[in-house]
């Protein structure tokens, strides 16, 4: 009986990558899939995929791994490697204030709201016992709030790839005229609206696009 544990499944997707045989990796990780932890799965499924020169999926599937907790520095050197071949930097860098804006938002969101919550929390808590200053308390207490709510606000933004290069619309309907192309492996943060995504990030995409031929970050 063939051995399907998260060990064994990644020794042979390790000797399948020796022999470079991508392919036969790739369908060896879609087999096992619910062997393995899905932030391992994703981040060897866009290491995969990048090694079969799928740009697009590869990052797909590394910003998955990220979103769903995982801390390396190969994801790190990985994820960078897809980014240059992709021409993250220039097709993403920002253009004006709802760009910065929302970049701010995910960087914030990765740790930094959260310990200003556990700061605020605790410093509140320390007035409150040795000065019994219940106003700064309370002021401590709402902003703790708010970093949290902010940062629950931020988590919950619709993030996506394009897998395939999509036609930018200026409305959720082919009717509207069209006004360039998004390129496949572009990040984007987006509102939806029925099966159309409104580009919000990043805005010199900025229009409305079909929801197909692009992948959720979840």
């Amino acid at each position: 009986m063939e051995d399907t544990t998260i060990e064994a499944v990644l020794k042979t997707v390790e000797a399948l990558y020796a022999q470079k045989n991508y392919e036969a990796a790739l369908l060896k990780l879609q087999q096992n899939q619910s062997s393995i932890p899905d932030d391992i799965w994703h981040f060897n499924m866009g290491t995969t995929y990048g090694k079969l020169g799928n740009w697009p999926l590869a990052r797909y599937h590394l910003l998955t791994s990220e979103a769903r907790g995982l801390v390396s520095s190969k994801l790190t050197k990985n994820k960078t490697f897809i980014e240059e071949k992709i021409g993250v930097q220039k097709l993403e860098q920002p253009l004006g204030t709802t760009d910065y804006l929302v970049r701010a938002g995910m960087l914030a969101s990765e740790g930094i709201l959260t310990l200003m919550s556990l700061l605020f929390l605790i410093g509140g808590l320390l007035v409150l016992w040795r000065k019994r200053n219940i106003r700064a308390f309370g002021l401590c207490l709402i902003v703790t709030v708010f970093s949290l709510g902010l940062n629950l606000w931020i988590e919950h933004w619709n993030r996506f790839v394009v897998i395939d290069p999509q036609t930018i619309f200026e409305g959720p309907s082919t009717i509207f005229a069209s006004r360039g192309e998004v390129p496949a492996g572009v990040f984007l943060v987006t509102k939806p609206e029925d099966d159309w995504l409104k580009i919000i990030y990043p805005s010199r995409f900025v229009g409305w696009v079909k929801s197909t031929g692009i992948k959720e970050i979840k």
